[in-house]
């Protein structure tokens, strides 16, 4: 296991200790001074909202541990369990407004970008994979061509794909969008280079004068739903082919025993082939949450000066502090920041659905 521990140790454990040595220091070109926990405190606030949003953390993850214990072990009453659940989301709650409040605006942001990101893309990118490898399932003819010509977004280059999405998504009236939403009874658009949100856009359709603040910040931006499209393109494909072979993997006998048994193609479906399916279901759910927090090359392409900063996710506010602003430092704790929200939600994810995922008699 040697050789392994010391690649695991040099190009994983390594940076993350360096990087919190460096978000400890104001860190221009070269180090300066120590100034410790200052750039947590700039980009989080105040450490008592830190220490309540960790502390409802705490109270849920407890909570959610008991609540998938086994009954017959153990048993805890479900009034224990609501008010764990209530005392653990409130104080999450406060602890996250207080951070808004007096955190880093542009990590605010960010963050809120990214949330429009992650909702805008998974839930679409997981739902229609299922849809193609499903239907790649049922017919028999031309399954593999198929299946390559899906695949083919997540092999191209994305840099190349990323440039030829811009030209698609151009304000030029002449673009493949605005002739599309021109077919469509719409009008041109900015596309990339529109910042305001869908809602604002909506009611300005209908003749409304304007949109309410709060509202507005409700919904992402034009720019942002481009790149969320962009996203479902590429990963769809790479979530068919992963579901596909999942369903290729399930035994044939367990349709026929349903089949034999009246069951309709809805109820075969839900009662066996998502229960057998979830183990594949999960991993690209895990993957497509860790991977939309991380997402950088793309957006980088297409992001533009018009979209302002509402498609600018976090790791787009971590290379801008870099080489941007030469602030390695402060970028090295939005950094750690991001692992730390990555590593929580992965966390939480498979404490939620890991337990519900059936891998098979033992």
């Amino acid at each position: 296991m040697s050789p392994a521990l010391l690649v695991l140790g040099l190009f994983g454990l390594f940076p993350i200790g360096y990087a919190l040595f460096v978000s400890l220091h104001r860190w221009r070109i070269k180090r300066e001074a120590f100034v410790g926990w200052r750039h947590y405190e700039r980009a989080l606030g105040e450490p008592q909202w830190i220490l309540c949003a960790l502390a409802g953390l705490a109270i849920l993850w407890c909570a959610l541990s008991l609540w998938s214990r086994d009954p017959g072990r153990r048993p805890i009453p479900p009034a224990a369990r609501g008010l764990a659940l209530a005392a653990g989301g409130l104080s999450l709650l406060v602890g996250l407004l207080g951070l808004g409040a007096n955190g880093d605006v542009r990590l605010i942001n960010a963050v809120k970008v990214t949330a429009f990101y992650a909702l805008g893309t998974i839930p679409f990118e997981v739902a229609g994979a299922m849809l193609l490898a499903y239907m790649l399932f049922r017919i028999l003819t031309a399954r593999g061509f198929l299946r390559v010509l899906f695949f083919l977004p997540y092999i191209t280059p994305m840099i190349a794909t990323a440039v030829v999405f811009r030209t698609i998504f151009s304000p030029n009236p002449g673009s493949l969008a605005n002739r599309i939403w021109l077919g469509l009874g719409g009008s041109d658009q900015g596309w990339l280079y529109e910042s305001r949100s869908l809602a604002a856009l909506l009611l300005e359709a209908m003749g409304a004068p304007s949109c309410p603040a709060w509202l507005d910040a409700a919904f992402p931006s034009l720019a942002l739903v481009c790149v969320c499209v962009y996203n479902v393109w590429v990963y769809i494909g790479y979530d068919t082919v992963i579901l596909l072979a999942g369903l290729s993997a399930i035994p044939r006998h367990y349709f026929e025993a349903a089949e034999i048994d009246g069951a309709s193609s809805w109820q075969t479906f839900r009662h066996v082939t998502l229960p057998l399916l979830s183990p594949a279901l999960f991993f690209v759910s895990l993957i497509a949450v860790i991977g939309t927090f991380k997402a950088f090359n793309h957006i980088y392409i297409m992001r533009t000066a018009g979209a302002q900063d509402t498609v600018d996710v976090v790791s787009i506010l971590i290379f801008d502090q870099i080489y941007q602003f030469h602030n390695a430092g402060y970028a090295s704790t939005l950094a750690l920041v991001l692992f730390v929200v990555i590593l929580a939600l992965t966390l939480f994810q498979n404490r939620l659905l890991g337990r519900r995922v059936f891998y098979g008699e033992t």
